[in-house]
């Protein structure tokens, strides 16, 4: 392993990335960062900026084009955004017209998003396949379990899928808790829709819960009421605690009311976009340069991190990650894309036996696996008919008469950012 490629290398996360890659390079099986993004100005000030935080420590090069990304690669770290914000503040507002939350992984807003992102990483997988066949491929890029699933169906290339949310959960609780020193957990369920389990902070279990736990102080609105519905449903499954996107499916009007006052999250995304190349640029420029802005909490790059030292290592980590089923559970199919709680190192992934899932959530649960397998389909063929029915099998849709609805105004917003039957 000597070569990693970042994919969306532009993104204002990268630095991030970068900064965790230099702080763990004495452990990591790399000597080169390669760099692609399909918008060549911020791949440059990007570049030119991990460039200088690397010096000495480890190669970054851009790369000016995908084939020369991939080529030879021994990682591939596939963190793109197909369709960009503009894509995302549709995936966020449409649903509204439709009283469903506006959400860019669940519902709606997660198949959109869906059928742009699973079409692009098919064909990555097919030019890996030719110019790096023995890269792995990490999935950082969402609806992560749905992409995982589609390359795991096809079948190319190596996948593993990654995604944060469950260290976010953690940390968040431990935050409420007044507690630290590190957590760990077992997991069930597939991903932002899963229950942590065996849960231990600081090295001690996870207690009774107190009669009052506020949120961290600096949570916006709506993870305000994520953490607060989430520990609704903690209170009913002594020892448990949900993933925080799981609301949204118990509580959906809640947070289209939310969505609605407060407006898309894409727009304060975008809003805040100038000041982290600003400050890219201005640090790329010197001989030395101190990051101390870039988007994404060090759960990004910390993952990936830990994902690479665990595959170069002898001796196994234990990871949260998102990967075919093969006997870990048996609430999902055994080739179906589940998150769960595995053993990594450089003989590779050992599956752990996940808990049991709540009796509660066991509906909920098939729903979205069955969702999950069809929007795969639907993603990978333009067809109305198999769109219709993943989108109708969502649980926060349920029906097909609403399904096409959906789809018609999708056309319209859309248009040429997904892929339209003739």
């Amino acid at each position: 392993m000597h070569t990693l490629t970042v994919l969306g290398g532009g993104s204002a996360y990268t630095p991030g990335l970068l900064q965790a890659l230099i702080g763990h390079a004495g452990e990591l099986p790399l000597t080169t960062v390669r760099l692609y993004d399909t918008d060549a100005r911020r791949l440059d000030v990007v570049g030119r900026l991990c460039a200088g935080m690397a010096r000495g420590v480890l190669r970054v090069e851009a790369a000016g084009s995908l084939e020369e990304a991939l080529r030879g690669a021994s990682l591939v770290l596939n963190a793109t955004r197909p369709g960009g914000l503009e894509a995302r503040r549709i995936d966020e507002t449409l649903p509204l017209e439709f009283g469903i939350p506006g959400q860019e992984t669940v519902g709606p807003g997660g198949f959109f998003y869906a059928l742009r992102s699973v079409p692009q990483a098919l064909r990555l997988a097919e030019m890996m396949h030719t110019l790096a066949p023995a890269a792995i491929l990490l999935n950082y890029t969402n609806p992560s379990n749905i992409v995982t699933q589609a390359l795991s169906d096809q079948g190319l290339v190596s996948v593993i899928g990654l995604c944060d949310q469950s260290d976010e959960d953690l940390q968040s609780l431990a935050h409420a808790l007044g507690m630290d020193g590190g957590h760990q957990l077992r997991c069930n369920g597939l991903n932002h829709a899963t229950w942590y389990s065996a849960i231990r902070i600081g090295g001690r279990p996870l207690g009774a819960l107190p009669a009052t736990l506020a949120p961290p102080a600096e949570y916006d609105e709506e993870h305000r009421l994520r953490f607060a519905y989430s520990l609704e449903m903690a209170r009913a499954e002594a020892g448990l605690w949900p993933n925080s996107y799981l609301p949204y499916y118990l509580h959906p009007q809640a947070f289209v009311e939310q969505a609605r006052r407060v407006g898309p999250r894409s727009d304060a995304v975008a809003a805040s976009l100038p000041a982290y190349y600003a400050h890219f640029a201005e640090q790329a420029a010197r001989d030395t340069p101190q990051l101390r802005l870039y988007r994404g909490a060090a759960g990004f790059g910390d993952l990936a991190v830990n994902v690479i030292r665990a595959l170069g290592a002898a001796e196994p980590r234990e990871l949260v990650l998102n990967l075919p089923n093969r006997g870990a559970t048996g609430a999902f199919a055994d080739d179906s894309v589940v998150e769960t709680l595995v053993r990594v190192s450089r003989d590779g992934i050992e599956r752990l036996a996940a808990p049991p899932l709540p009796e509660s959530f066991t509906a909920l649960a098939g729903q979205l696996e069955r969702y999950q397998r069809l929007c795969v389909g639907a993603a990978a063929d333009s067809a109305l008919a198999p769109r219709v029915a993943a989108l109708a099998a969502n649980p926060l849709v349920g029906d097909a008469a609403l399904a096409v609805a959906m789809l018609e105004r999708a056309r319209a917003s859309y248009g040429a950012l997904i892929a339209w039957p003739a």
